[in-house]
């Protein structure tokens, strides 16, 4: 490595705060540490690569527009993009030298495979300790928020930590192999001092300077009291933003968030914590994606078909605009001319249907998506006649699984404890409920989408026919 690379890289590790694995960090240090001359140590650090670089994909090759993408697609029309070694906003050319990625490349490809209508879903390949602040909330962010348009899923695989778990918990739905690990919310900051090794090597650094904060983390001198609040006030502010999107990502009280006390998680125990949701394999993450794109074409269909208005009522767009008019206005008798419009109000721009229209279509998708989730997706069309708000909807569908539960206790109370899968499902929607305090109701909802084998066999068991006492 150059030496006049080395200061760059300094500059990026010491006193400035990191959402980084201690571990990974105490690997960098070692690795440039001796050439800075400030440890003794002869380690060296390798050069991690970009799971999507090098090698060809056969199945590649039959699509030209799949081969001139920057990250892998697969013929079903799955973007996978990888999220891997040393996280940090701009990389440039240390990208390959030093196993860096920048959020900067993960977001033009994020943002790419969204914008592309052939791109059916995306996932997440992440393998990274964490790494750099600026940039990283925003790019969490920007995945969040897509969610609303394309299935978006990832998979831990196998280290999904700090930095690059708030990536993974931005996703929808959040998978962690056997040997894999999420969590390690926290912030943390080094100060370098070599005042002594100066010392030792006769090395005397004097600093001039003007203004009383300009000196603060010269790593020539002990840091001061005063840089050592302020630096503390700073990880204070971006671990509140740390918690604040991983509680929002997964649905958790921050609380929650912050009594993991940045500790990780592995395999199933990340799923107690509220981390992850299902353990699994990459090829089970991709499978998932696929489902879900089947799901959102299907419920669009669904959604579709339940605004086709029988003939003889209104349309949709003479709905909509019924509805922006004065609710408490009587009807015009069809006798009666209105009145002339001025030519003042002639020129007021007139309400955009169509765009209305797009967005009751894409809240009748969302409803129809509940539904079949909740395992109700014969209630989609007398939902969306009800005219309920997608939030109205949630309650009630919620509403129904604890009335659900409620007589599914009732009834074991009276018939005894429930056997077989009914009962494995009571015991982790107990689980997750607890672990991640929320209703029970919801928690059973949970509990139905982890494990779909056992909701398929407690179908199963309950319409078979009951044998005679």
């Amino acid at each position: 490595m150059k030496t006049n690379y080395l200061p760059h890289l300094a500059g990026r590790v010491f006193g400035v705060p990191l959402l980084i694995q201690p571990q990974k960090l105490s690997v960098i240090l070692q690795a440039i540490g001796p050439r800075l001359g400030v440890l003794p140590c002869e380690f060296e650090i390798g050069v991690t690569q970009n799971p999507l670089d090098g090698g060809d994909d056969p199945d590649e090759l039959d699509d030209a527009a799949r081969s001139q993408k920057p990250y892998l697609v697969t013929p079903e029309g799955v973007a996978v993009i990888g999220v891997s070694g040393t996280l940090v906003k701009k990389a440039s050319w240390l990208d390959a030298a030093s196993g860096l990625q920048s959020y900067e490349s993960i977001r033009a490809d994020f943002q790419d495979a969204v914008r592309d209508p052939r791109i059916q879903g995306i996932l997440l390949d992440v393998d990274s300790p964490g790494g750099e602040v600026g940039g990283l909330f925003d790019l969490a962010d920007e995945i969040y928020g897509a969610r609303a348009e394309k299935p978006c899923f990832a998979i831990a695989d196998d280290d999904a930590f700090s930095a690059a778990y708030a990536i993974a918990s931005s996703a929808q739905r959040l998978f962690v192999t056997r040997t894999g690990g999420v969590g390690s919310v926290g912030v943390i900051a080094l100060h370098l001092d070599q005042s002594g090794f100066d010392e030792k090597v006769g090395r005397k650094y004097t600093a001039i300077f003007a203004g009383a904060r300009k000196n603060d983390f010269n790593p020539h001198e002990a840091l001061s009291s005063s840089a050592k609040d302020e630096l503390q006030s700073e990880i204070d502010r971006l671990y509140d933003m740390f918690v604040g999107t991983v509680a929002r990502n997964r649905e958790m009280k921050p609380a929650l968030v912050r009594n993991t006390e940045a500790g990780l998680y592995y395999a199933e125990k990340a799923i107690s914590a509220g981390f992850a949701d299902q353990v699994g394999t990459f090829d089970d993450a991709l499978d998932a994606v696929l489902e879900a794109a089947t799901a959102r074409k299907q419920a669009r269909v669904a959604a579709s078909a339940a605004t086709q208005i029988p003939k003889g009522e209104m349309t949709m767009s003479q709905e909509v605009e019924k509805n922006t008019a004065d609710p408490a206005a009587p009807p015009v008798p069809a006798e009666v001319k209105p009145p002339e419009v001025p030519a003042s109000a002639a020129a007021t721009p007139v309400v955009d249907a169509a765009a209305i229209e797009t967005r009751l279509r894409a809240e009748y998708e969302e409803i129809a998506v509940l539904c079949a989730l909740s395992g109700h997706p014969e209630l989609v069309a007398e939902l969306i006649a009800s005219k309920k708000t997608v939030a109205q909807v949630r309650e009630h569908l919620l509403a129904l699984k604890a009335q659900e539960s409620q007589r599914t206790a009732v009834q074991s109370h009276v018939q005894g404890s429930p056997t077989g899968a009914e009962a494995q499902l009571n015991s982790a929607a107990q689980q997750l409920a607890a672990s991640r305090n929320i209703p029970f109701a919801q928690a059973y909802v949970e509990a139905m989408k982890l494990h779909p084998e056992l909701y398929q066999q407690y179908l199963a068991e309950k319409s078979a026919p009951a044998r005679a006492n």
